[in-house]
């Protein structure tokens, strides 16, 4: 299985991008047949690594003044360790940038609010400490930003004169 998640996050949403890249760049613009559907994929199950990159850059957990007694100490005294993150991510994040792209490029943005609001109710009883809901946020924001790239991606290259007018 570790074998299988670099093919499927990395080499094949970078296949699909560079067809998509190579074809606007030789005709000036892509059918929305291939654009939309090419960069939907590549957008969805590219985001994991761009999330956990994100995640990475905002553990600032050794370089972060720690109080000498937390005012949430009572609170979070059973909490649980992030790691191993929330379970289910890598698939619910790739359906949510999915349909985060999809509502984009439908032009029907409300359901960027739906996709988030069900997340959040779902994932609500899940959050056991300050560190995981700092996570819920952070991964949901990093998503939806990477979704919106995706479909900017999308329109732009389908729409004439294209990106790269000749």
């Amino acid at each position: 299985m570790n074998h299988v998640r670099p093919l499927t996050t990395v080499v094949l949403p970078l296949t699909l991008v560079l067809v998509t890249v190579a074809w606007t760049w030789a005709s000036g613009t892509v059918p929305r047949e291939w654009a939309y559907p090419a960069l939907l994929v590549a957008g969805a199950l590219s985001g994991d690594p761009v999330v956990r990159a994100v995640f990475r850059f905002a553990d600032l957990s050794a370089v972060r003044a720690q109080p000498s007694e937390s005012p949430w100490a009572a609170s979070e005294a059973a909490a649980e360790p992030v790691d191993p993150p929330l379970r289910g991510g890598l698939v619910i994040g790739a359906l949510e940038r999915a349909a985060a792209i999809v509502s984009l490029l439908t032009g029907m943005v409300a359901g960027i609010g739906v996709v988030v609001a069900v997340k959040g109710l779902a994932r609500y009883g899940e959050f056991t400490n300050a560190q995981q809901r700092e996570q819920f946020i952070i991964g949901t924001l990093a998503s939806l930003l990477w979704a919106a790239l995706f479909a900017g991606a999308a329109l732009w290259c389908t729409t004439p004169p294209g990106p790269f007018p000749g």
